[in-house]
This record gives C-alpha cells, sequence and structure tokens, in this order.
C-alpha cells in the first residue's frame, strides 16, 4: 500500500511551496513523440503546465527526447515501446514511487501504464487498448487489461486517498461522448462490456473530475480522415477520474482544442490535450 500521508521530505518542501497554488495537469495522447516533437515543444513553451502525462510514445524508452522536457525544468518517467504504446509522466515537482506497468502482464505486457506519486497525489496515467472489434482479441486484452487495472486499484489503494487515474482510456462513457452514437452499437469505445468497467472504477470511489467543468459534446479525439476535425465528428475518449478528495480540489478541466489544429507546418496528434486545474 502507497503512504499518502508521510512524504519524504524532498515532497514536504514541495508541499509547502505549493501550497495555495494551483497546479496544472495535462494528458495528451501525442501519436508519436518524435513525430510531435516541435509541436510538443510550442504547447510547453505556450502552456507550460506542472505534469504532462503522455501516451502513445511509440519509441523505446532511450529514445524518447526527454530533453524537451529536462531542458525546461521536468522531471520524467518514461515507460516506452519500439514502434508502438508507451508512456511517460513529465512533472515540474518531484516525484516518488514511479511504477510501470500494470502487474500480472504475463506475456501481454505492454508499455500502457505509469504511476507515481506528486505533491502527495498519486498519478496513474494510462494508454488502454482500443480494442479493434468486438469478436477480436484484441477486444479480449481490452477487457483483461481493465480487469488488472481494477485489481491493482483496489489492493494498492483506498478510495481516501489523493488518486487520479487520466489517459487515453479509449471509451466513451456516454452516447453524447460521441459524434453519432448509432455507429458505435456494440462497437470497441461503446461497448456494453467495457462501459461496465468504466462503471466499475467510478462505483469504487472515483468520480469524472470533468462533471460540472466541461460542456457535454465535447470531445477530445477526432480522427484524421473524412475531416473529422472541422466537421467536429469527434470522441471524448481522454479522461481524468478520481476520488473524492480530488474531486474537491477541482478547479477547472478543459479541452485544449487549439491544439488539435495544425500550426503552420507542424501537424497535431489526432488528439487534444485534457487539462486539470487543482489546488
Amino acid at each position: 500500500m502507497f503512504d499518502f500521508d508521510v512524504q519524504p521530505s524532498k515532497s514536504r518542501i514541495v508541499s509547502e511551496y505549493f501550497c495555495g497554488v494551483e497546479m496544472k495537469i495535462v494528458t495528451w495522447n501525442i501519436n508519436g513523440v518524435k513525430a510531435r516533437r516541435p509541436y510538443l515543444e510550442l504547447f510547453l513553451d505556450s502552456h507550460q503546465p506542472d505534469v504532462l502525462c503522455i501516451q502513445e510514445l511509440k519509441s523505446m524508452t532511450d529514445k524518447v527526447p526527454t530533453e524537451i522536457f529536462t531542458d525546461r525544468g521536468y522531471e520524467v518517467a518514461v515507460f516506452g515501446q519500439k514502434s508502438w504504446n508507451g508512456v511517460m509522466i513529465a512533472s515540474k515537482i518531484p516525484m516518488t514511487d514511479v511504477v510501470m506497468g500494470l502487474p500480472d502482464n504475463g506475456h501481454e505486457d505492454q508499455s500502457r501504464a505509469i504511476a507515481a506519486t506528486i505533491d502527495g497525489i498519486r498519478l496513474i496515467n494510462l494508454y488502454c487498448p482500443q480494442g479493434q472489434s468486438a469478436e477480436s482479441e484484441a477486444f479480449q486484452f481490452k477487457k483483461r487489461f481493465y480487469d488488472r487495472l481494477q485489481s491493482w486499484i483496489e489492493g494498492t489503494h483506498e478510495s481516501h486517498h489523493s488518486l487520479i487515474v487520466t489517459g487515453d482510456f479509449n471509451i466513451a462513457p456516454h452516447a453524447i461522448d460521441l459524434y453519432d452514437v448509432s455507429k458505435f452499437e456494440n462497437v470497441p469505445t461503446y461497448h456494453p462490456e467495457e462501459l461496465s468497467r468504466w462503471k466499475k472504477l467510478l462505483d469504487w470511489g472515483m468520480s469524472d473530475l470533468s462533471e460540472g467543468f466541461m460542456t457535454p459534446g465535447t470531445y477530445t479525439f477526432w480522427d484524421y480522415r473524412r475531416g473529422a476535425f472541422p466537421r467536429n465528428m469527434g470522441m471524448r475518449i481522454d479522461h481524468f477520474i478520481g476520488t473524492s478528495v480530488m474531486r474537491e480540489r477541482t478547479k477547472n478541466v478543459q479541452v485544449i482544442r487549439d491544439f488539435r489544429k495544425k500550426k503552420g507546418e507542424l501537424k497535431a496528434s489526432d488528439h487534444a490535450p485534457v487539462e486539470l486545474t487543482i489546488d
């Protein structure tokens, strides 16, 4: 069990320094950290998040250009994978208790989860499987991934802890989170078997931190094809969920939609950054 009450002296000093100061945490599926490097640097310089959770690095751990972050004063924790997946956390606040991967992955080990404690908050960053079709082995893997995630959270955390789970969940929890729900009947992203797993996470003691802050029908992902972004054919699949402690500290959640747009010659990811502000 992680100790959320007694922090190392360095973290305690940081906590005192940040007392009364808002913290901005951003989650972003970058769709290739090397391909998106100049775009990412532009975002860091213009928005300057305190913590950035990135998914879909598409790069081995030792090949991730961490100087993008360290040159700007971030600590980094990276769990990469060649060509696919990959997650990382970059933080201007010291990190402790870094854990990479879900336990009991067996032969299915993939770089899809990373966790760290930051200023007393346990932060889990996920790149959950997409699932392809309901009949595919990929969808069975997705369900196993969520079941292992649930077991891990239940076994190592308590609902009174300061816990945030974020990332690309590849689940749209509500019909309004899809541009056309009729296209997703019994399809991964809005399949009953994964929606039940989303509900189980919340029933354990978490809530969707965007509720009350984000206008229903706001999306976080738009496919590159068919002009989906200008036509607003999107989905809300990138989330922040957290315990009641974090719900009370939440001041805002917003999609930074402008960073789904092309910037000159710089091509955006197909996901927009999502920003959580806490006190």
